[in-house]
């Protein structure tokens, strides 16, 4: 295995209706306000993309047959053991830190300057009612306020470190399979944060042209071209040991 540098960005999140991505902590008549950064403008935190895509990864590594540990509970995940899950190898488990430094998903600097002023303008408010699922009505007593941003707002991140690769078929210069997972994962997230079913969250994710891998610059796509191998991850590692 090799440990080699990491860097895609930018990552572009084009939100393609409201964002609700929820702080958890009420303010005034509002339930369920929106994340946002020191300087009080929307964001997604690193914590929600990463967990997005991871779940997206988790899902993608079972139906090809990979093993896949039982995150989030800490008990049923990786932590320090000797053969790691792929999901897990590339972002980590307790007490097996990953070394991919995934950024806030920030405004850009033109959103930024009209909202400057007014940094309300960003959101709105939304009362709402809870639906009882099982009886498809209103459940008594369930009135809330939700916060959402302004529709179709677009954000930038990014992933940079280091990761050990498993090179597939003995070739590095596509990443091998941990950056193939990952990959794979950004491209196939569709939604972040909640209320997806009354039409926020929903966003298109777009990779830069190229991803570096060491010294070397790679096309998405070209990395793409072996997503059909990944069922094969488990047999290479048993070979490599």
């Amino acid at each position: 295995m090799a440990r080699v540098k990491i860097e895609i960005r930018p990552l572009t999140i084009q939100m393609d209706g409201p964002l609700v991505l929820g702080t958890g902590f009420r303010r005034g008549l509002i339930h369920r306000t929106v994340e946002r950064d020191a300087d009080g403008f929307a964001c997604i935190p690193a914590s929600s993309l990463k967990g997005r895509v991871r779940r997206a990864c988790e899902q993608l590594a079972k139906d090809v047959g990979l093993r896949v540990c039982h995150a989030p509970r800490p008990s049923g995940m990786c932590s320090a053991h000797k053969q790691a899950c792929l999901v897990c190898r590339v972002f980590g488990a307790p007490g097996r830190g990953s070394n991919l430094r995934w950024q806030d998903a920030r405004l850009p600097e033109v959103y930024r300057s009209a909202f400057k002023a007014i940094r309300e303008a960003q959101f709105y408010a939304r009362t709402q009612v809870q639906l009882s699922r099982a009886l498809g009505t209103s459940a008594p007593e369930r009135l809330f306020t939700s916060e959402f941003t302004v529709e179709d707002l677009h954000f930038a991140s990014s992933i940079t470190g280091w990761l050990e690769i498993t090179p597939i078929a003995g070739d590095e210069l596509t990443g091998g399979y941990e950056i193939l997972l990952l990959i794979a994962g950004l491209r196939l997230i569709n939604t972040i944060g909640g209320a997806a079913s009354r039409g926020a969250g929903w966003i298109s994710l777009t990779l830069p042209e190229k991803v570096r891998i060491g010294d070397m610059e790679v096309h998405w796509k070209k990395i793409l071209e072996n997503v059909e191998l990944l069922r094969w991850y488990q047999e290479e590692k048993s070979y490599d040991n």
